[in-house]
């Protein structure tokens, strides 16, 4: 009877481990997918409106990939600067701005952007696109050239209505 207990223990635990290591093999092979100078991993996201947005469709444009929550104040904020800018310089041919809900509820998020008045696309995350993207916390922002090859990361807010980002960014990124 105890060689069978300690058995079935060894099984389990030998079971614990394999899970574990495979997990982990898992998750650095998922984050070696965003590395600067690479192509960026494409995703297919519906936004609010449930249009579908795919970033291969994309290329020739820059993208501005930004993953916010409506419970981040810092997002709230980094989102009215993101309008603002919009709202100065209009739609462009060759930039985008993809924002993406992250572990968030998606209605929250459609009443912010209907009562900001937001003209950008909200995707709403299917829990792979940020796993992918090694998505720790919010805003994380992603910088990605018309080749559709990821230039630069940001963690933090963005004040994207000063006069001298985009500018920048267009020039670095082009």
């Amino acid at each position: 009877m105890k060689k069978n207990v300690f058995l079935i223990l060894f099984v389990l635990l030998a079971l614990i481990v394999t899970g574990s290591i495979l997990l982990k093999k898992g998750k650095t092979s998922i984050k070696e997918n965003v590395q600067i100078g690479l192509p960026a991993p494409d995703f297919e996201l519906k936004d609010i409106n449930g249009k579908k947005w795919s970033l291969k469709d994309l290329k020739g444009k820059i993208v501005i990939l930004n993953f916010w929550a409506s419970w981040c104040n810092d997002c709230k904020v980094e989102k009215k600067s993101i309008q603002a800018y919009l709202n100065k310089n209009g739609a462009s041919d060759d930039f985008v701005f993809l924002t993406v809900l992250y572990k968030d509820n998606p209605l929250t998020a459609t009443e912010i952007a209907k009562k900001e008045g937001f003209t950008f696309p909200v995707l709403i995350d299917d829990g792979v696109t940020s796993t992918i993207y090694g998505i720790k916390g919010v805003p994380e922002t992603f910088l990605i050239d018309k080749k559709g090859i990821l230039r630069h990361k940001i963690v933090g807010p963005v004040d994207w209505s000063n006069p001298h980002i985009v500018p920048h960014l267009r020039q670095v990124l082009s």
